[in-house]
């Protein structure tokens, strides 16, 4: 009898657009995700807060930080001090070359977890980033450092690590370029969150070229050789919402959310020994492990 791993299956973006809530809220609902993120500046998330507040005794729900896409709740000066929001080239330009205030980072870090407390009515159970800004290194440093000052709990909140070997990456063949980019910006970010007892996943998958017609072709190969802890993310939207020609990969949200609520989604997880489940499951279940 084949023995069933859990893992965290992450539905990212949640206060983006109703659509992309109806969604991941409608798969949180039938156990297909164990995990989402949420971005408090987004347009939907107050209303649509207390939905996920419901939901939120069998799932991760954790804060999706953005600096890209939305506006901050306040001017990041070494950003943009109109307080608009920055470009992901920019962000990441200005990380690597050390022209990233860390401290305004923090700050804004507290902002938003305020406002997913007020929200969500606990903690956040994690944090990452919209566009993984959270492994730039300037970005990086404000986010441990929201763990130093207590703006975050250790014990409460672990950080997604986009690490993946290379090997890994090259055998699945789904944008390896960019994988393999992602990959070598969060080296590091495991022995930094070891130093402040902060858990991180161990094995990573779901960058994708958000090609609609590709989901269910390239999905089940996220959900092989995993490591001891390992996620799985994904960008689902409610498909029969109005389209939203705003959002460049609205197209691929919907095939995810049709595939991941599917017979397809529950076959690839059965042929892969896998159950979505939360961090503290997956922790456990990794402990003293191999790949």
């Amino acid at each position: 009898m084949q023995t069933v791993r859990p893992f965290v299956m992450c539905a990212d973006d949640f206060g983006l657009s109703s659509a992309i809530d109806d969604g991941i809220l409608a798969l949180a609902e039938r156990g297909r995700i164990s995990a989402t993120g949420c971005m408090p500046a987004g347009p939907a998330f107050a209303a649509d807060a207390p939905r996920l507040r419901a939901l939120a005794d069998r799932l991760d729900v954790g804060l999706h930080f953005a600096l890209t896409d939305l506006p901050p709740f306040a001017p990041i000066a070494s950003l943009d001090p109109a307080g608009r929001p920055a470009a992901l080239g920019e962000v990441l330009i200005r990380s690597l070359t050390g022209r990233i205030d860390y401290r305004e980072i923090t700050a804004e870090i507290g902002r938003q977890v305020d406002r997913f407390r007020a929200a969500i009515g606990r903690e956040p159970d994690f944090v990452d980033g919209h566009q993984h800004v959270h492994v730039f290194p300037g970005v990086r440093r404000g986010l441990f450092e929201a763990f130093d000052r207590g703006i975050l709990d250790a014990r409460r909140t672990w950080v997604r690590d986009c690490r993946e070997p290379a090997g890994r990456i090259l055998a699945r063949g789904v944008e390896p370029a960019k994988a393999a980019f992602i990959a070598l910006l969060s080296r590091g970010v495991a022995g930094t969150a070891a130093r402040r007892g902060v858990t991180v996943n161990d094995g990573f998958g779901g960058i994708t070229a958000f090609r609609p017609e590709a989901v269910a072709e390239t999905f089940p190969r996220f959900l092989a050789g995993l490591g001891r802890r390992p996620l799985v993310m994904c960008h689902p939207a409610l498909p029969e919402a109005p389209a939203d020609p705003a959002d460049p990969i609205d197209r691929a949200r919907r095939a995810e959310f049709a595939y991941l609520s599917g017979d397809a989604f529950a076959r690839d997880l059965g042929a892969a020994g896998l159950a979505p489940a939360r961090m503290v499951a997956v922790a456990a279940s990794g402990e003293g492990a191999g790949e």
